[in-house]
């Protein structure tokens, strides 16, 4: 690895960003479960937002995950080589105020999936807000060097980090903060 993130500032403009949020809200929303597949459930102590999933059929859709693959794939050739695969779907999430929205320490891989041939490899997360429109909320990685703060709340920012460091997004104290998470898929790390 050359790199253990990179990110595109802006990368979506307002107004795609606001596309992207009132067709993603459209969609059936659930409570943000954790575990593979959400097998381990509700967990309102580590994880408290609304979720919204975007398949790879969702012709509405096709054009972002254009875009999220090509960034992607730059991103994964300039700073990690990491073998990856596909990405299935898109998760947009909703942190909002009201319930305190927040995902604590986590890390994308699930090591003991049960899936003999993948592992989530690349994580990606898209800020769709704009940054005055909440407050708290911060993403974070952890176990490196942290990337400028400012930087990551900007509206369109795509960042990239391999799945296996730790993150989080600190609690909503105000407002609601949308995000995309994607995770790229390969063979099984080793």
């Amino acid at each position: 690895m050359k790199g253990e993130w990179c990110y595109f500032k802006s990368y979506f403009d307002k107004i795609t960003c606001e596309r992207i949020i009132n067709d993603a809200l459209l969609l059936p929303a659930q409570d943000g479960l954790v575990g593979i597949n959400g097998q381990e459930g509700l967990d309102i102590q580590g994880r408290r937002s609304k979720i919204r999933f975007i398949n790879k059929d969702n012709q509405n859709f096709q054009w972002l995950f254009d875009h999220i693959w090509k960034t992607a794939i730059s991103a994964n050739n300039d700073f990690f080589n990491i073998h990856f695969t596909k990405l299935d779907f898109i998760q947009f999430a909703e942190y909002d105020a009201s319930y305190q929205g927040e995902y604590r320490e986590h890390q994308d891989v699930f090591w003991l999936n049960n899936d003999p041939i993948y592992h989530r490899k690349l994580s990606g997360i898209i800020q769709l807000s704009d940054p005055t429109a909440y407050e708290g909320g911060n993403f974070e990685i952890l176990e490196t060097a942290q990337p400028p703060v400012d930087d990551l709340r900007m509206q369109g920012t795509i960042f990239y980090f391999p799945s296996f460091f730790k993150h989080r997004a600190n609690q909503v104290i105000r407002g609601t903060r949308y995000s995309i998470a994607v995770w790229f898929e390969g063979p099984k790390w080793r």
